[in-house]
């Protein structure tokens, strides 16, 4: 029962929020189903709809559930690929981002593959953390597939973007190709938010979210947004700053079989803040 009543509590808070501030700025509120990772996509999908997330960025190893068989990725064949975009039409759920694909899911043979499938899904953007001599490879594709790249950033020393000045270089020259930094792992890497998401002003087509406990340790763990050294209400107003406008994608990577509550208080946390800018 008291469960219940915390659930129907969150859906009348969120929904007085959301109704106020939810859209302000044109910031898509996402949720990188990672979040989710012990369940399947499906399962993914009723969870974000239960927090009143309409966007979503599904890695592409998740398990899709139900009746179809296999990950969410490009080796669904068309039947399944099109009973998914039903059932996302139904529900209204936008998957806008596919990632974080690096060298642990792509090589020659199936990088185009996964363009090809984002393309057909409707998906916007590959989150992607490219090998060095691939970044032209990923460009090329993403003209002509029209999804974009986005460079992710996990921690040193197994990311080749772990700092911002790798992010740069990286884009530059590459018209397809921006970022997508997870701040979480900026700050594990000992690196000054504010600081680096002015390098890469002007280039922010989404983020991850999130709260870690302890800055420059790579082993931090995850906390509740605005509990951490990530100084959220900072970062948001940076963003406004810089007149963003695109995705938000909170990853949360603690207690991943039961955070449904601490999920529910990142996201009205976050609408909070936004309506404070």
């Amino acid at each position: 029962m008291k469960k219940y009543f915390i659930g129907v509590l969150f859906l009348l808070v969120h929904h007085y929020v959301f109704s106020q501030y939810g859209n302000k700025n044109n910031w898509k509120l996402s949720i990188q189903t990672w979040t989710f990772h012990k369940y399947s996509f499906l399962q993914s999908v009723e969870k974000a709809d239960s927090l009143g997330v309409k966007f979503l960025e599904v890695y592409p190893g998740q398990k899709v559930g139900g009746d179809i068989q296999g990950a969410f990725s490009y080796t669904l064949d068309k039947d399944s690929r099109d009973k998914l975009k039903q059932f996302l039409e139904y529900r209204g759920i936008k998957v806008v981002a596919l990632g974080v694909i690096d060298k642990d899911y792509y090589n020659k043979d199936n990088l185009e593959k996964f363009f090809e499938f984002a393309k057909y899904m409707g998906i916007s953007f590959i989150t992607a953390e490219p090998e060095w001599q691939d970044l032209d490879e990923f460009n090329r594709l993403a003209g002509k597939y029209k999804v974009k790249v986005a460079l992710h950033c996990h921690p040193k020393p197994s990311s080749h973007y772990w700092h911002p000045d790798s992010t740069v270089a990286a884009m530059n020259g590459r018209q397809h190709i921006g970022a997508w930094p997870d701040i979480g792992h900026w700050a594990r890497n000992g690196v000054n938010i504010p600081d680096a998401m002015k390098k890469v002003e002007g280039r922010i087509w989404g983020l991850h979210l999130k709260d870690i406990k302890e800055f420059n340790n790579t082993a931090a763990e995850d906390t509740l947004l605005g509990q951490g050294v990530c100084d959220i209400p900072a970062v948001m107003k940076e963003l406004k700053r810089q007149k963003f406008k695109g995705v938000v994608s909170i990853e949360y990577e603690v207690n991943p079989v039961k955070n449904m509550s601490e999920m529910q208080q990142n996201v009205l946390y976050y609408l909070g803040q936004l309506g404070k800018l």
